[in-house]
């Protein structure tokens, strides 16, 4: 109960400021308009001004995504058939960035799972690799995606790995966190809202790295999930 206290502390303090610090801004930028309002700065005051007001409505939009307990609904898919839908959203990304996919696919991964939900960790995953690739400017980016089985043919697993500048130790520790991002526009809900589903799913999801060397983050998916009576 302690633990769950603080983590409930933790992520107040951090909806707090996520939101706040948006809104305090939009909040002076209108101010400024009230003060002077022929000023032909207005025009980019209203803009940034509605700009955060957008980042508060996301930020929003995805605690009560996170927040929410999202009915499963599982069925027999292929994870091959949910990792190519998940990539073919990035296709025009892909050719933009000059990215090379690499793909290595042991098995067409037959397991119990809901496909949207999983189509949309995958792209999560993926998402945060090319933004990974795109920030740094890396030269000769690559994507490199498995899957495979365990030996015991219990589980399937699926690995995005990028050649990007890799995540340093401190923000290594925090990437599942809510609210935690290096992103300017980002809400720090992805990944969080990513680890929820993949347990819901009997699954895990681990990220490892090197600064310099990549990451790579891996899901693993039990075949079977036992559903709610």
């Amino acid at each position: 109960e302690v633990r769950h206290a603080q983590s409930l502390e933790l992520l107040s303090a951090s909806i707090a400021h996520e939101i706040r610090n948006p809104i305090t801004a939009a909040r002076s930028l209108v101010a400024q308009m009230g003060e002077d309002p022929a000023a032909p700065e207005n025009v980019e005051y209203a803009r940034v001004a509605l700009e955060e007001l957008d980042r508060v409505e996301r930020s929003i939009a995805h605690l009560l995504r996170f927040a929410r307990d999202e009915d499963i609904e599982l069925a027999e898919v292929r994870m091959a058939d949910v990792l190519a839908s998940s990539l073919e959203t990035f296709r025009a990304r892909f050719a933009k960035m000059g990215v090379t996919v690499k793909r290595e696919l042991d098995t067409p991964g037959p397991v119990r799972a809901d496909a949207e939900k999983m189509r949309r960790v995958l792209a999560n995953v993926v998402g945060n690799a090319l933004d990974a690739l795109d920030d740094s400017r890396t030269p000769s980016p690559v994507l490199d995606v498995a899957m495979g089985e365990n030996l015991a043919g219990t589980e399937v697993w699926v690995r995005v790995r990028d050649n990007g500048p890799g995540i340093a130790p401190e923000r290594m520790k925090k990437i599942f966190t809510p609210f935690f991002t290096s992103k300017a526009s980002g809400t720090g809900l992805g990944l969080a809202l990513s680890r929820k589903l993949v347990e819901a799913h009997g699954g895990t999801i681990e990220a490892k790295s090197e600064p310099g060397g990549g990451a790579e983050v891996t899901i693993v998916l039990p075949k079977r999930v036992a559903e709610a009576p």
